[in-house]
């Protein structure tokens, strides 16, 4: 993986398959990624487990709502790589879950540029403390959620 400019991690109760069924099933359940901030994913092509597929999220920002494409580049069973396609922005997400022990596995949500361009505006320090701040507060909710089910 390329290097992240920002990361979240956290500790869930869960074990790695629970947590990438969590993933597999929000076609089904859009809901589940809800929350103050993230209205959730609507896929517009293929599903969270097929590379190639399209989805896109509705976030607030400091009060602003924007709309974001992605699209899946690489999946594997701990590991969903997704870019950014709306807004055309070189960057690039990852959703990462590692096993830690028993049925405890860290969710890790990384962030980065795929251009020198991408990764000098996300370490600006206002656009490194906004996405930090959601990227916390979704693999927060993530974990909520997998832990309620």
């Amino acid at each position: 993986m390329d290097s992240a400019s920002v990361v979240a991690q956290i500790p869930v109760a869960a074990d790695v398959a629970q947590v990438r069924r969590w993933f597999l099933e929000l076609e089904g359940h859009p809901e589940r990624y809800r929350f103050e901030t993230h209205a959730g994913f609507t896929f517009t092509d293929g599903s969270f487990g097929e590379v190639g597929a399209r989805f896109q999220t509705q976030e607030r920002f400091h009060g602003m709502r924007l709309t974001l494409g992605f699209e899946l580049i690489e999946v594997t069973d701990t590991y969903f790589r997704f870019r950014l396609v709306r807004p055309p922005l070189p960057a690039w997400g990852a959703f990462v879950i590692e096993r830690v022990s028993g049925a405890t596995t860290h969710l890790r949500l990384a962030i980065g540029g795929t251009t020198r361009l991408g990764t000098w505006f996300l370490q600006l320090p206002l656009v490194n403390g906004v996405i930090l701040r959601q990227i916390r507060d979704e693999v927060q909710h993530i974990r909520t959620s997998i832990e309620a089910l």
